[in-house]
């Protein structure tokens, strides 16, 4: 795919669009970024369409105020405690006398995974490939050609609450965006896409998507993702409890937070970040205190979400910047803990190199990998199973998303 793609990354705290330009898959330009305060959405679920509609056009007018091309059409990241997931598997039979997998039976496999059945009130939002199986034997990443009786996929479905994505929509098409139901990406797994080497997929990882109301969590082994969900807490507690330790207004506290947040007080803080603690008439080792207490918790929730025991724990969203948190996770923990850096970003791009930006980023990398997303124009492939979008939401939810396996993975994972 080449050309000029777009993503929105809706969260609690702020609603970013990216529009970039793309060849061979990679990123090759940013041409404008939009950043605003979120509003009308609370822990990742829409509460005011209205406001939520007023803040998506903002970010995207903002993106669009240099040269940067119109957006029409979107790659959007959603996250919310409303996510889920799980790991199903599919069976179907060679059927050739030679018992030799095709095409036309991995295709099968597929329809099947895609016909995978779930509650009403769930839709199916991103279906990711993990690995085959042929007659039992597990791990196999490309059948095709080879020898068996029994072929068996197992895939990783994430899936959302009905009423929330229906009111996305909305919210996306108010304010110009085009959108499929294959356009949506679950944060989480953008973030993860932006922050990870193979190596990490392969020797097991959890990314923890720290933002303002809502922590994004993704679980990997084996080279591929294992688990998907979000906890309805994030840093905006850590301002709140700031705030009622020190019985001061939530706008102090958050800047308290920002400036002058540390989790080892024994480190030290510059000039500024000591006369804003002074001003609150606190100290640095209560701010430290009440900090360390919330942090603990999160990381405690996070760790307690994973499957299995990962090998590392890589922290992205505006809490990761928060001085001392390596450290701290790393204590809590007892993994190794790192930074997510966005990575992949062309040499010049300023701002971006943020881990608040991580799954932002990652919608691109999605963007930038898969086939076929529309221009909006309604000549995309998409347009002959998606058209009732234009019609009316009920016809997008109505039918259900086409399996989709995500940015291709590398021979390692």
């Amino acid at each position: 795919m080449a050309g000029n793609i777009a993503c929105v990354d809706i969260g609690s705290s702020k609603i970013c669009t990216i529009i970039a330009n793309v060849s061979d898959k990679k990123i090759v330009d940013i041409m404008g970024v939009g950043s605003v305060p979120s509003r009308g959405v609370q822990k990742g679920i829409v509460m005011d369409i209205e406001d939520a509609t007023a803040a998506i056009r903002d970010s995207i007018e903002q993106a669009q105020s240099g040269s940067a091309p119109k957006v029409s059409a979107a790659v959007v990241g959603f996250t919310g405690k409303h996510i889920s997931s799980t790991n199903p598997m599919v069976s179907v039979d060679t059927r050739r006398r030679d018992h030799l997998v095709t095409e036309l039976a991995i295709a099968q496999a597929e329809r099947k995974m895609q016909a995978v059945v779930f509650p009403e009130d769930r839709v199916k939002v991103n279906i990711v490939k993990r690995q085959y199986a042929l007659d039992r034997v597990e791990g196999i990443r490309n059948p095709l050609g080879m020898h068996g009786f029994r072929l068996d996929l197992e895939a990783h479905i994430v899936t959302a609450d009905y009423a929330y994505m229906e009111n996305l929509a909305l919210c996306l098409k108010r304010a110009g965006v085009w959108v499929t139901s294959d356009s949506f990406i679950a944060s989480p797994l953008a973030a993860a896409e932006a922050v990870l080497e193979p190596e990490d997929k392969l020797s097991g990882a959890i990314v923890a998507d720290i933002g303002g109301g809502t922590t994004g969590i993704s679980v990997f082994r084996d080279g591929t993702v294992w688990h998907t969900s979000a906890l309805p807490v994030g840093s905006r507690q850590i301002t709140n409890d700031l705030a009622v330790g020190l019985n001061i207004p939530f706008s102090a506290a958050e800047e308290l937070k920002i400036k002058a947040g540390n989790l080892y007080p024994e480190q030290g803080g510059n000039g500024e970040s000591l006369e804003l603690i002074s001003k609150y008439g606190t100290s640095p080792e209560e701010v430290s205190y009440i900090i360390r207490a919330r942090m603990e918790e999160i990381v405690r929730m996070i760790l307690s979400k994973s499957p299995h025991v990962p090998n590392i724990m890589v922290l992205t969203g505006g809490a990761a910047r928060l001085r001392g948190m390596e450290s701290f996770a790393r204590e809590i923990s007892g993994l190794q803990v790192r930074t997510g850096i966005p990575r992949v970003l062309p040499q010049d791009t300023k701002g971006l190199d943020d881990p608040m930006f991580a799954s932002a980023v990652g919608l691109l990398l999605w963007g930038s990998t898969r086939e076929g997303i529309s221009d909006g124009s309604g000549s995309g492939p998409l347009e002959g199973l998606f058209k009732g979008i234009r019609n009316g939401l009920q016809s997008l939810w109505n039918s259900r998303p086409r399996i989709s396996f995500g940015p291709p993975t590398t021979k390692e994972d």
